[in-house]
């Protein structure tokens, strides 16, 4: 985005209110949260009596997740990795994520940490400890396991860096949060020793190696293609790793089994043995929670799966324990198999089939949606909602991670909601246009 689009991006809203206040119109002032029976899964299931017909087999959501591959360089299959790649290309990929959050120049950010303005020293070391310096000419591949919940950042840095002093919750470092039994491929270590750069499946950045556990590449591709394993289809669950810790899993996290006495199914939970990987095995209990294997991918299952997390805080990166508007479409989606970009402004370009809104007026824009499938992504630069269906008088309803929402006429302003809700597809956006007039794109399975 250049910075004139920055500067009228901003303008908007003022211009906006102006005008309102020029002409009397007086617009909503109300959040655009719906809590009506359209706030519920049974609601849109019950007008689908189809909906829980098949749409992918496993074998499909195989071939679509390779097809995502290729359409976005985001999403790597770990399986692939060769056991050793070029220094350069280690550099390149920390530089790509250090430009993520403005940090690859050593122009110092007007930002906050721990309640006070960041210095000018933390800001040199934290680019200083990403070690490029001693990148080798060749880097050998590591392999890793996560141990719990963890976070992925974009500087090897664990303390928040935010653009106020009082905020908590939008830490500018927060690439994503990982899920335990989450392979990484490790690719350096920090200057301080604390962080290693990793690659996951959708996402390279900075782990802390309290985070994670290393083994072999045997063990290691035990985790990247489990042959059986559990998927969570709870929004959140906690299983404990049989090592005395409760480990928190979101929605589909996988977790490899293995057989246990008499038929019945364990799970193989990573746990750190002062950083080397050691398999816990505990039973697994499968329940609403816990599914042995993906979901079917059904048009019904995007539905249900989505309002298991109505009501959720929305969660920045994953902070908070829970999700943010990309990581809630992902979620749901991964339940069933599919693997999604984890930003917003790539996933639903990367979907088997797109609908590019570009030129498209209002009523244009609505009829390709009314169109389209249940799960079906609607999605700008910065935002991704979950297409649900019409409603009895022909509105368009979706489910969102939303982080704010803006008033407008005697009310106007910026208010935190922070929460998964169902709403319109045109509640009012920021410069007072309905949404769905900001939508780039429409991207669905068919």
């Amino acid at each position: 985005m250049d910075s004139m689009t920055v500067i009228l991006k901003r303008l908007l809203p003022t211009v906006f209110l102006l005008a309102v206040l020029l002409t009397g119109t007086v617009l909503a002032e109300a959040s655009p949260e719906i809590t009506d029976a359209r706030a519920t899964a049974a609601y849109w299931t019950q007008r689908n009596p189809q909906g829980d017909a098949v749409l992918l087999t496993p074998s499909q959501v195989e071939a679509t997740n390779e097809s995502l591959r290729r359409r976005n360089d985001t999403l790597t299959d770990l399986s692939t990795m060769p056991e050793s790649v070029s220094g350069a290309e280690v550099q390149e990929r920390i530089e790509k994520v250090q430009a993520i959050g403005d940090f690859d120049t050593a122009s110092q950010p007007d930002l906050y940490k721990n309640g006070s303005a960041l210095t000018a020293y933390s800001y040199s070391f934290a680019r200083k400890n990403c070690n490029i310096a001693a990148l080798p000419e060749t880097v050998t591949v590591r392999y890793g396991v996560v141990t719990r919940r963890a976070n992925l950042r974009l500087l090897p840095e664990a303390a928040g860096w935010f653009e106020s002093a009082g905020d908590v919750h939008y830490d500018t470092l927060q690439a994503t949060a990982l899920d335990p039994a989450e392979p990484v491929a490790v690719l350096g270590d920090s200057y301080d020793k604390k962080f290693a750069f990793v690659r996951t499946r959708f996402y390279d950045g900075w782990l802390a190696k309290s985070d994670f556990a290393e083994t072999d590449r045997t063990t290691w591709d035990g985790f990247v293609h489990p042959t059986d394993f559990a998927v969570v289809t709870a929004n959140k669950t906690t299983i404990t790793n049989g090592a005395g810790e409760s480990l928190l899993f979101q929605m589909g996290a996988k977790i490899p089994l293995a057989a246990g006495a008499n038929g019945a199914k364990v799970l193989l939970m990573p746990v750190s043995d002062n950083g080397a990987l050691k398999i816990v095995k505990r039973p697994a209990a499968f329940d609403d929670t816990l599914h042995e294997g993906f979901l079917p991918c059904t048009e019904n299952n995007f539905v249900r799966q989505g309002f298991r997390f109505l009501g959720d805080e929305y969660g920045w990166g994953g902070l908070d324990d829970s999700v943010d508007c990309s990581s809630f479409v992902g979620d749901v989606y991964r339940s069933m198999g599919i693997e999604l970009p984890r930003d917003a402004d790539q996933q639903a370009k990367s979907m088997p089939k797109v609908v590019d809104l570009s030129g498209m007026g209002e009523a244009d824009r609505l009829a390709a949606l009314e169109a389209c499938m249940p799960g079906t992504l609607l999605a700008n630069n910065t935002h991704v909602m979950m297409y649900l269906g019409q409603d009895d008088d022909g509105t368009p309803i979706v489910l969102q991670s939303m982080s704010s929402w803006f008033s407008f006429g005697s009310n106007y302003g910026k208010h935190y909601l922070r929460k998964v809700i169902a709403s319109t597809a045109t509640f009012l956006n920021f410069s007072g246009v309905p949404y769905i007039n900001g939508v780039h794109y429409l991207g669905s399975l068919r």
